[in-house]
């Protein structure tokens, strides 16, 4: 059984031989477990107009992962450059519409300085920018978007890229910022959560053109035989303790975006992942009514448990995640307890994807994450 087999067969709860696994890791741990002796298989690579781009990472293909990804832009493209880098830290103008601050090469969260759209001026001046353009730069690349400053590829050097990840057995999913995600990019975190409220029709139509914008590459996408497994929508909507907003205001102003998605996807046979950090449980039926097979990453310390979400929703979604960073950090004997306790309840009948709850930080030592790797071997084998 392949990498691509066994995704699908434990979203679509068909017999697979161990639970699928993937994970995500900040830059200093990658850099600490490589000066730690991590010796990690060639990077392998493609040119594409005069560029090598990486296919695939190293580090995923060295612990076995089954999904390769891809990144969607989903800005409004504004210029992007660095602004400065002292050694230490970095600024950078970003193209979703703000400008941060960021410890280079560190796992530290983002300083955000600025947004191009603080106003409804600024909105009206700036929203034909939330907008599809065949005629542009691709709009999907192997190189994320994140602080990005580069140029994209042409969509026919996009289309070879996917054709080298489609030679791989892995099952290839699709990431990009949700309408809430690619909104509050541009307008601020705490604008956006006060417009749903004040600005209620501004915000509906900043969601609609995000959401507009993302289907339209989708489909053209699908028209020009770059068809992905899975389009995973980065999406946070919750904190540490509850939701960003409540039922009713994620029914108004969300759920018919996320919908629309969902059914453009279910109409051509994708798969629909959502990353959400946070404690969203309260979301959760209603994405469900809007298509969404997977949900992750499940955060631990929000007291979410993946056993009690799979007896209560364990028929309609597939849970990727909730494997703590806590435990993680605390050693050997936790991230054994915290692997034993769930995955075995998680992964009946399929259903369930490994992934930590987040990212793995640098306090993570190689010989703790891999250790945990060997029992999720032990436990997570049907």
């Amino acid at each position: 059984m392949n990498s691509r087999q066994r995704v699908i067969g434990a979203i679509e709860r068909t017999p697979i031989d161990r639970v699928p696994r993937y994970d995500a890791f900040w830059e200093d741990t990658i850099e600490l477990y490589i000066n730690s002796g991590l010796k990690l298989p060639e990077q392998k690579t493609l040119l594409v107009e005069g560029k090598v781009r990486n296919i695939g990472r190293p580090l995923e293909e060295h612990f076995g992962y089954d999904i390769q990804t891809l990144y969607m832009d989903t800005s409004m493209r504004f210029p992007a450059r660095l602004v400065s880098d002292d050694g230490v830290k970095i600024i950078v103008e970003d193209r979703s519409g703000y400008t941060a601050e960021k410890f280079k090469g560190k796992a530290s969260s983002l300083h955000f300085i600025s947004h191009k759209v603080e106003t409804e001026d600024d909105w009206d001046k700036y929203k034909h920018k939330m907008a599809f353009d065949p005629e542009d730069q691709a709009r999907v690349d192997c190189d994320g978007y994140f602080l990005r400053t580069e140029d994209y590829p042409s969509w026919k050097g996009a289309k070879e890229i996917y054709d080298a990840y489609r030679q791989e057995d892995k099952y290839l999913t699709v990431f990009g910022y949700g309408p809430y995600e690619a909104t509050w990019r541009h307008h601020g975190y705490e604008n956006c959560l006060m417009d749903l409220a004040c600005e209620p029709e501004m915000m509906e139509d900043m969601l609609d053109r995000a959401t507009t914008m993302l289907i339209d590459t989708i489909e053209y996408m699908v028209a020009n035989d770059m068809k992905p497994d899975a389009f995973w929508l980065a999406e946070d909507m919750g904190s540490t303790h509850t939701t960003l907003f409540s039922k009713d205001m994620y029914r108004e102003f969300l759920f018919p975006c996320h919908k629309r998605v969902g059914d453009t996807l279910k109409k051509h046979g994708i798969h629909f992942f959502m990353h959400s950090c946070g404690k969203i449980e309260p979301f959760l039926p209603d994405l469900i009514e809007a298509g969404l097979d997977v949900i992750q990453a499940i955060q631990a310390n929000t007291g979410m448990h993946v056993g009690d979400l799979k007896e209560k929703y364990g028929k309609e979604l597939t849970f990727f995640g909730n494997i703590g960073e806590n435990e993680f950090r605390d050693g050997k004997d936790a991230i054994e307890k915290e692997i034993k306790d769930k995955v075995p309840k998680a992964m009946v009948g399929g259903g369930y994807i490994y992934h930590s709850d987040h990212s793995i930080p640098p306090e993570v030592s190689l010989e703790t994450y891999e250790y945990a790797m060997k029992i999720l071997d032990e436990v997570g084998t049907y």
